[in-house]
């Protein structure tokens, strides 16, 4: 039984590494404008990405997301409120055709809230539609939003990608 748990843990590793290519991690930067609920309290929201997508089949990748987001409280009749800070963790699927630098992606989870305190989280999608400049960086535009019980606290942006291994230049022609 010990072999065959052997085996099978060393195909695995092997398949691993040699499929890595094909892998894609990447970590990104972000900002925008708060739209929806949130906006009489903050007019600003800032983030950052982190994502590990695996090649499901040519032209899909799939995998684990986690994300950052801070909205920026602004001071209202004289009170400042706690930033809105939130910790998305997840999925994320892209689709690309090898043609073309353009790319259509979506993450999605749940926003663990971490500010401020008593915050339950939410429901968390982010749609994005990117670029691939070069094979180390890539620019998207999108709509980030957290849809809590009642309001839907939410940003349009535009991000900027760095892959750190995979990316673009798998794409390219």
């Amino acid at each position: 039984m010990r072999k065959v748990f052997a085996i099978c843990f060393f195909t695995l590793v092997v398949n691993n590494v040699l499929l890595a290519q094909e892998n894609e991690f990447n970590i990104g930067v972000n900002g925008g404008v708060t739209i929806g609920n949130i906006e009489g309290v903050s007019k600003a929201a800032f983030g950052l990405d982190a994502n590990y997508l695996f090649n499901v089949f040519e032209g899909v990748k799939l995998g684990p997301s986690v994300n950052f987001i801070y909205f920026a409280t602004q001071e209202a009749n004289g009170i400042k409120p706690d930033a809105f800070i939130y910790m998305p963790v997840g999925g994320s699927i892209k689709f690309h055709s090898d043609g073309d630098d353009f790319y259509v992606a979506l993450d999605a989870g749940y926003a663990i809230g971490i500010s401020p305190e008593g915050d339950n989280g939410g429901i968390f999608m982010k749609p994005m539609v990117g670029y691939n400049i070069n094979q180390n960086f890539n620019v998207n535009l999108f709509y980030s939003g957290i849809k809590k019980r009642a309001p839907t606290y939410g940003y349009i942006g535009v991000g900027i990608v760095f892959n750190v291994f995979g990316g673009s230049s798998y794409y390219s022609l």
